[in-house]
């Protein structure tokens, strides 16, 4: 079984809304830091962060569903394991944060662990897009069929 809609793998079209979303968290942070005084950027981190987590569960439901019709002897199946491992270690960290920070209300600015966790899910996020473009364009996982597909 495969997610697709005309041929074309769904997953990555899904994966780019809460990726967006996680690192536009990140930037409202950082300039509701440097902008201590002003709610509004805490509140479009908070949003964003949750936006994010609601729009990460298709995407997940996709990956799973392309990582689960890959072969067990596929040469890209460590590179696909991890990436699944980031993406969903990623998703842990910004939910965490997420929950820190709905305790306190949206325009409250976050604690330090909170903000922590976001850095840190970033990070994550920034190495397991990097695996997943590393098994569309070495691997081609999910390429049309006939055509490096797995």
């Amino acid at each position: 079984m495969r997610a697709r809609i005309a041929g074309h793998p769904v997953h990555p079209a899904l994966a780019h809304f809460p990726l967006g979303l996680w690192l536009a968290a990140v930037l409202w942070d950082l300039v509701g830091w440097w902008r201590s005084s002003e709610t509004l950027w805490w509140q479009m981190s908070y949003w964003c962060l949750a936006l994010g987590l609601a729009a990460a569960l298709p995407a997940i439901a996709t990956g799973l569903i392309e990582f689960l019709a890959l072969r067990s002897d596929e040469p890209a199946i460590d590179t696909a394991t991890a990436h699944m491992m980031a993406m969903a270690g990623a998703a842990a960290l910004f939910g965490a944060s997420w929950v820190l920070r709905a305790k306190a209300g949206a325009a409250i600015a976050p604690t330090a662990w909170a903000l922590g966790l976001s850095f840190l899910g970033a990070a994550v996020l920034a190495a397991g897009g990097w695996l997943g473009g590393t098994l569309v364009y070495r691997y081609g996982i999910g390429r049309e069929e006939g055509r490096g597909s797995r």
